[in-house]
């Protein structure tokens, strides 16, 4: 009866909610750009990358059975976890990280790596955040696909003139009614894909989700069409968030994203947050206590 009720809530005329909706949105999106800077957690990833077979002819006439099967690098790290921009582009915010554990084993002490992000994130020194981001890939992580955390920011205001909006449907998550926005971005730059060392910027498109009842965001999704290799490449991903009521910030608390190349699954990530804590800009870098977002 509760979800029937929640769903009678959010009939009306949804489509003449968008501006309603993207300037709450647009609202959340811009707190987050001037307080991300401050805030840490702790990131738990669970990587399925797929392994590259080495070079294999397989003899005219041999059996299937000598064909290399399909394998996959499994990873679970553990990582302090927070956001910052380079000192050359001030308004780009990235996600930097700071690994605790790989696979159970213990690389660093929490509190020492907590530190040691914070002290990077406030430098002026660009070296130190380009350290963080190479290490992070050297701990057996195929093809490490980041900075989905901040997707929120598509949708500062200064950005919503790149995209074309629409009123896709209603749903439920958990007890709320949200509203499902369609978004075509058709000007901009999108977000970063690395074939080998080569940057292009495709156009993104995807869902926004938002609560009914007072428009926060909920869910970012996205997917992208590309080539690699002369091959068709999808990378797919949803990034949930929740508002912390200790901090009053937007953040999100779980990333899932998947890569797969001519049908076939290369990557699988799922990332979950907690433990987020805000710190002081001072000298001594002081956190208030920690808030557990469920």
């Amino acid at each position: 009866m509760l979800w029937v009720l929640a769903f009678q809530a959010a009939t009306g005329e949804p489509q003449a909610e968008l501006p309603a909706a993207l300037e709450k949105v647009a609202e959340e999106a811009e707190i987050f750009f001037r307080s991300a800077h401050l805030v840490v957690g702790q990131e738990t990833l669970e990587h399925k990358g797929r392994r590259i077979p080495g070079r294999f002819k397989q003899r005219f006439g041999a059996p299937d059975a000598q064909t290399p099967k399909i394998s996959y690098n499994e990873r679970v790290v553990t990582s302090e976890y927070g956001f910052a921009a380079m000192k050359n582009a001030p308004g780009d915010i990235r996600e930097f990280r700071q690994v605790v554990k790989v696979n159970g084993r213990e690389v660093a002490k929490a509190d020492k790596a907590r530190h040691a992000l914070v002290a990077n994130m406030k430098s002026e020194d660009d070296r130190a955040r380009k350290r963080m981001l190479e290490e992070f890939e050297k701990h057996g992580l195929i093809g490490a696909a980041t900075d989905f955390g901040q997707a929120i920011l598509m949708f500062r205001k200064s950005g919503l003139a790149n995209f074309d909006f629409e009123y896709d449907s209603s749903r439920l998550v958990g007890l709320d009614a949200a509203m499902v926005i369609r978004y075509k971005q058709k000007q901009g730059e999108g977000m970063r894909l690395y074939d080998d060392k080569n940057l292009s910027r495709p156009k993104l498109a995807g869902e926004l989700w938002v609560r009914r009842r007072d428009y926060m965001p909920l869910r970012v999704t996205f997917a992208i069409e590309a080539k690699e290799y002369d091959k068709p490449v999808l990378h797919e991903a949803e990034v949930r968030y929740e508002r912390s009521k200790a901090h009053g910030v937007l953040l999100p608390t779980q990333v899932r994203y998947a890569r797969k190349m001519d049908g076939e699954t290369m990557i699988e990530n799922v990332a979950k947050y907690t433990a987020y804590r805000m710190f002081k800009v001072e000298a001594d870098i002081k956190f208030t206590p920690a808030e557990e977002i469920p």
